[in-house]
């Protein structure tokens, strides 16, 4: 199988585990009756889950230049993943996991044009031409049309 295809089909793959992992995660934050228990306990429990592949896969550890060498603000986005874990907790059972998934691709596309159009944090540029912009014209009008039906 073609490299990039497979890239494309796990990309696919990563794209729809989101309702999944919102609505589990809602679920968990019903039960404990805190969104900020459910954001934590995610966290956890994917810190141990990653310990243990780390350890059967027998992963080489980084050395300690190479964490302090990172840009500090790189471990940033530990915190906002937290910050999206609760806010889907939060936000999923206002919502409904459809419209919020909608709603975070919407902010995941409109952020990702930034990032590229700048190349903010380091990343690669790529210019927003008119193409990229009725894209996400697009998406929105689709958003709207799914919030409202």
């Amino acid at each position: 199988m073609n490299t990039s295809i497979l890239f494309i089909l796990l990309a696919i793959a990563a794209g729809a585990m989101i309702p999944f992992q919102s609505t589990m995660n809602t679920a968990l934050g019903k039960n404990l009756q805190s969104p900020y228990f459910s954001a934590l306990s995610v966290f956890v429990i994917a810190a141990f889950g990653l310990l243990i592949y780390i350890f059967i896969t027998k992963q080489t550890v980084p050395s300690i230049a190479q964490f302090l060498s990172a840009p500090k603000w790189s471990y940033l986005g530990g915190i906002l993943g937290g910050i999206y874990i609760l806010l889907i907790v939060i936000l999923a059972p206002k919502l409904g996991i459809g419209n919020v998934t909608v709603l975070v691709l919407m902010g995941q596309i409109i952020a990702a044009m930034l990032i590229d159009q700048f190349g903010l944090l380091g990343a690669t540029t790529h210019t927003i031409n008119w193409q990229r912009f009725l894209g996400v014209i697009l998406l929105c009008t689709g958003v709207f049309l799914i919030k409202k039906f």
